[in-house]
């Protein structure tokens, strides 16, 4: 089993089993897309411009097989710049991500700080193996092989709200140590799994065809806290909130919006 989720050579990457998802043995979790987009853009982006919206949108099943890169930078003003970053398979896009840049600068002292941490990593005691679903024992799968998580409410099994710390176990790329960004984003849109509307015995899910992500600022560390809800529409569609911190506080926000299938358990 190899130690990172993407080879990269040029501007080809290659998934490696660890980006598998739950529900299809040939396509990728959202997670390995979202923090490879993310490797990409922040490959491009000039020191003294910070992250402060990532919108990624999963345009088609994400294969695993090796996957065409690119990125760019468009500035829109002096300080507002987006820089884009897009995945292709056999030449038709598959995932793409938008970042929203602004310009750093210095800021007068707070008037006000909002009471959002700092929060306390539960032990090891609380930590628990995530089940594989559909894609069975016998597959790696990038939920269960490539992330840690302990919780403080909820439960893989349960139906409902959870409050779950996460912990991406292996780099993004190959060689490379991944950024706190990248680590949040490989596991931002594990918070409508985790705080699934349906139980597993139901046989029906809510799947995310997009992820946005708005930060305060970076995360520090390995773990990342995710305290998320997700609610059901019409019609077989749903929204997950997700609010995201590490053990300081309060570092982004997600959405998620969702749509329902039934799964062959």
């Amino acid at each position: 089993m190899s130690g990172a989720l993407f080879r990269l050579d040029g501007d080809l990457a290659t998934p490696t089993e660890l980006t598998r998802g739950p529900w299809m043995a040939d396509a990728q979790h959202g997670g390995p897309p979202s923090a490879l987009l993310t490797y990409l853009v922040e490959g491009v982006i000039e020191p003294g411009w910070f992250i402060a919206r990532l919108s990624v949108e999963l345009l088609a099943p994400v294969p695993l097989t090796p996957l065409q890169t690119s990125a760019g930078l468009q500035q829109l003003s002096r300080r507002v710049a987006v820089a884009t970053a897009e995945l292709r398979s056999e030449g038709a896009p598959v995932a793409k991500i938008t970042a929203r840049l602004l310009a750093t600068t210095d800021a007068p002292e707070l008037g006000f700080v909002p009471d959002d941490g700092p929060f306390v990593l539960p032990g090891e005691a609380q930590e628990r193996v995530a089940p594989t679903w559909v894609t069975g024992d016998g597959e790696a799968t990038f939920h269960r092989d490539a992330v840690r998580y302990r919780w403080e409410t909820g439960d893989f099994q349960i139906a409902g709200s959870a409050v779950v710390w996460h912990r991406l176990a292996v780099p993004v790329v190959e060689g490379e140590q991944p950024t706190g960004v990248q680590r949040l984003m490989a596991s931002a849109d594990i918070g409508s799994g985790v705080s699934a509307a349906y139980s597993p015995e139901s046989g029906y899910g809510l799947i995310n065809s997009d992820l946005d992500v708005s930060f305060v600022r970076a995360p520090v560390g390995e773990w990342i806290r995710t305290d998320a809800v997700t609610r059901v529409g019409a019609n077989g569609t749903g929204l997950c909130t997700n609010l995201m911190a590490d053990a300081n506080g309060i570092v982004a926000t997600g959405t998620q919006t969702l749509l329902g299938r039934p799964f062959a358990f």
